[in-house]
Parts: C-alpha cells; structure tokens; sequence
C-alpha cells in the first residue's frame, strides 16, 4: 500500500501553500497565546481535512485563495476540538507529544480552543465565503451533539446468543443491546462527530471553485461515508467498539469508493481513490 505521502503527492505544491497560509494564520499578536499556537503549528497530524478540501476543489477546478481559506478553517476547527476534548478527557499526550493541557495547563488550553474558533470564523467572515460558513458552523454544532452523545450513551458492543439469562452471554440483561439499533447509534455518533466535518471539508472545496449542485451532492455521498470510514478504522485501532466497527468496515469502504464512480477519470479522483484505500488498511 502507498504511503499518504506518495498518495498525496499531486497536491505537494498546493499542501505546501496550505502550510504557509496556516501558519501565518495561527499567529497570536501577544504572548503567551502566539508560543501556544506555535506550540499547534508544530503537533501536527496527518492534514487529512485540508487535503480533502484540496482535492475536492482540484476535482472540480482549481485551487484559489477561498480553497486556502476554507482549508485553513477546518483544521484550526480540528485543532480547537482535539485541545478541548484533552482537557475535558484529562488527556497529557497528543500525536506522540505533551498536549497543549499538559504543556501550558488547563486554562490555557481552554483559552486557545477558544482562540482557534475565534480565528476560524474570522476568516470566512467575508461575504463572499458566506456559504462556506455556513456549512462549517453547522458541522461544527453537530459535532459538538456527537460528543454530547457519545458521552451521556457510553457505548459498548458485545455479542448476545440464545442461552440463559435472556439471551445474554456476560449475564447482565440490561447489557443486552438489539444489534441494529446500536449499529444505528453508533453510526448516528460517528457521523455527528466525524464524518460531517469530513463532508463539509469536500462540499467547502467545491463550493471554493464553484462546482454545480449535482457535483457538490455527489462529492458530499463520498465525504460522508469516507468520514465514516476513517472513524470506524479509528476505533478499530484504538480498541473502541471493535466488534460493530469490523463489521461496518468493508460496508462503508465499498460505499465511498462506489462514491467515487460518478466522477470522470482525473488525477484528483484517483488521489481521493488511494485516499480511501489508505484509511480503509492503515494501522496508525
């Protein structure tokens, strides 16, 4: 299987002006809050939410300033979001470093997220990337509800067979959860969580080169069910949910690449093909 650097090559150039954009974007005009978003520039991850709004755009048209914009948006959302959830978790490592909680305490941590978001809005403020923000701060909200959610539900998955105790296997009948009502739930969570920020990144590249309503919907199917993808094989690797994730997998791959199949050939198709295989067999 490639390496998402190989995958990713055709948009080397365009990554590289993301990098720059971000990181001028990120800078605080005052101390401690710019050491601290230095501290963000440097714990990054893979990127996967600019490049998906890269290469939906690239797929449509060519990628411009708005592109840049609505990229850069999305991963300070990102990043917002992980800073938040390792205060709330209690988590001290984030991407193989200290997190921003551990590294500069919880108020800080707070105060950036906050900052981040602030940044964020900022720049679609602009009339002209109107429909870009609206799209965002409605993926933004449901992401929220999709923590809420995961939170107040607590989700477990286990197998049940048709033996004493109701039908229960571990001997607790409130345990006992009907398999496709969880499967819903579960999918309801991921998809407010993950998966709708993942959409939104693909119709915001679009949107970015003024792709058509047809074209939008369709690249809207694929970065849904390609959110749902790569939040299944994320549990998968952090032993969440293994069981119902396993067996969601091959549904959700098939299905984005299936996604795909109304797009006429291109270089951007073909990254977003090899996008799909990568998360669908990755083990990091």
């Amino acid at each position: 299987m490639k390496t998402l650097t190989q995958i990713i090559s055709p948009i080397a150039a365009e990554l590289q002006q993301f990098e720059a954009y971000f990181g001028q974007t990120l800078k605080a005009e005052t101390e401690p809050m710019n050491s601290i978003m230095q501290y963000v520039l440097d714990t990054r991850g893979k990127r996967l939410r600019p490049i998906l709004v890269l290469l939906s755009a690239k797929l449509f048209g060519e990628i411009n300033e708005q592109t840049l914009r609505a990229a850069t948006f999305v991963e300070m959302v990102h990043s917002a979001t992980l800073i938040h959830d390792d205060v709330v978790d209690n988590d001290d490592q984030r991407r193989g470093r200290a997190s921003v909680k551990a590294r500069f305490g919880n108020l800080s941590a707070v105060l950036a997220g906050d900052f981040l978001l602030a940044k964020a809005m900022l720049l679609l403020s602009h009339p002209d990337d109107h429909a870009i923000l609206e799209v965002m701060l409605r993926t933004t909200a449901a992401m929220s509800e999709g923590e809420l959610m995961q939170g107040s539900v607590g989700l477990s998955y286990h197998s049940c067979h048709d033996d004493k105790n109701n039908g229960c296997h571990d001997g607790k009948n409130s345990g006992c959860h009907d398999v496709t009502a969880l499967q819903s739930q579960y999918l309801e969570i991921i998809t407010n969580k993950t998966a709708m920020l993942m959409q939104s990144c693909c119709t915001a590249g679009a949107l970015s080169v003024g792709a058509s309503t047809e074209q939008i919907r369709q690249i809207e199917d694929f970065g849904l069910n390609f959110g749902i993808l790569f939040q299944l094989r994320d549990d998968m690797l952090d032993g969440e949910n293994e069981e119902i994730a396993e067996t969601l997998l091959p549904v959700y791959h098939e299905k984005a690449l299936k996604a795909l199949d109304s797009f006429p050939p291109s270089e951007a198709k073909e990254t977003l093909r090899n996008l799909t295989f990568f998360c669908f067999g990755r083990t990091e």
